[in-house]
């Protein structure tokens, strides 16, 4: 499974903003904007170059002929146009994963590893522009049964790394 959280804690400090840390180079890296109870990032051209590479290499990954689960959301048409071109010729299975935001916005909180906000500032922004071919939602279903419902879907018998 691969996440873009693997991805841009990668970015060195100085190219990221977030609340009272501030590299000098954030604006063309990662910068959390803040407003009231919501959060949401803003993507300077390094960081679309990072973001860019990503796509490429989990499109790499299954062109390796490996099964690949990515966690992702898509915030702008463009991003969602290059997940497109960088899958061209794979045949991707894409799953929306819902939750009540004021669901999200708890879980968020308890983790305590996230930024808070976040599930606030892009809820109606990341299902705008994927088509999916299943719709979930773990505002009240399990983890554990959303994994099955997944396989069910697919025909699979559900693995687990434990």
């Amino acid at each position: 499974m691969f996440g873009i959280d693997d991805f841009v804690p990668r970015l060195p400090r100085r190219w990221v903003a977030i609340d009272a840390w501030s590299g000098s180079l954030a604006d063309d890296g990662v910068r959390l904007v803040r407003d009231g109870d919501r959060a949401r990032y803003e993507i300077g051209a390094l960081g679309r170059r990072l973001k860019s590479a990503y796509r490429r290499s989990i499109a790499d990954v299954a062109r390796a002929g490996l099964n690949v689960v990515v966690d992702d959301v898509t915030i702008e048409r463009d991003e969602w146009d290059e997940w497109c071109e960088a899958l061209a010729g794979l045949d991707p299975f894409w799953v929306a994963l819902r939750c009540d935001v004021d669901v999200a916005a708890t879980r968020e909180a308890t983790r305590g590893d996230r930024v808070r906000g976040l599930a606030r500032g892009v809820d109606d922004l990341v299902h705008r522009f994927p088509t999916y071919d299943l719709e979930l939602d773990s505002t009240a279903t399990s983890a554990d049964d959303l994994v099955h419902l997944l396989a069910a879907y697919l025909g699979e018998s559900p693995i687990r790394a434990g």
